[in-house]
Parts: C-alpha cells; structure tokens; sequence
C-alpha cells in the first residue's frame, strides 16, 4: 500500500472517531460499517507487507547467488554489502517499509474504533438512564 492510498485511507480517520450525544443512533448504526472499512484495509496493508518481505527475500537470494558464484570465500557481511549497493534490493526495502507503516497505522485505526464503539456504548447507557431519571422525575 502506498502512501496515497494511505492517505486515502485516513483522510476521513479523524471524523469518523468524533463521538456526541447528538445523532447518537445514526453514530451507533455506523459503527460496524466503518470498523469493517478499516479492517478491510488493515488486511489489505498486511497483505502487501507479506508480499513485500517475499519480494524482498527473493531478490536478497538472487545477489547472495551472484555474489557465490563470482567468489570461492564468501562471507555474511560481503552478502550484505552487496545487497545494501543492490538498487532494487533498496527499493523493495522501502516498500516493505512503506507496508508495514500503512498496517500499522490502519491497526491503530482498527484499535481507535473499537474505543469509540465502548465509548458509544457507555454514552448510550449515560443517556438512557438520563431520560429514565426524567421520566421518573416527571411522574406525579
């Protein structure tokens, strides 16, 4: 997942975790659908991650294969500069980190949603004695 689509993603973030009183059912009603929204792309992201570090493995095989077969003695840390100097090994590098921001940022999403629904919850029961306590109060 890249940064645009990340971007996507979160523009709404910060509206969709606002909570009040007011419109409170339509806040209800909405819950589940926007939890699944983030949840979708939370496994999207993962996906990508995973794709990413296989991508990532496969090229770091292929230069530690060069590298064998140009030299007889060939050691861990030679392996590793070759990858470090290896541009395409560095971009998948960066993809693999790109994706695992993005998940970890739809994950805090996900987290940050499930608070709302407890808080949603607590404020619903928070109204529901309020209007019980006007009614009793309004009884002669």
């Amino acid at each position: 997942m890249n940064r645009e689509e990340l971007r996507q993603y979160t523009k709404h973030l910060e509206k969709d975790l606002e909570l009040s009183k007011a419109g409170l059912d339509v806040q209800m009603m909405r819950q589940a659908k926007l939890y699944y929204y983030y949840a979708v792309a939370w496994n999207r992201a993962v996906r990508d991650e995973k794709r990413a570090k296989l991508k990532l493995k496969m090229r770091e095989t292929a230069v530690y294969r060069s590298v064998s077969d140009q030299h007889s003695r060939v050691t861990e840390r030679m392996l590793l500069s070759e990858c470090h100097v290896d541009k395409e090994w560095l971009k998948l590098k960066q993809i693999k980190y790109q994706n695992a921001h993005a998940a970890d940022v739809l994950e805090a999403a996900c987290k940050a949603l499930i608070h709302k629904r407890d808080m949603l919850i607590n404020l619903g029961a928070t109204v529901r004695a309020e209007m019980a306590g006007e009614v009793s109060i309004s009884k002669p």
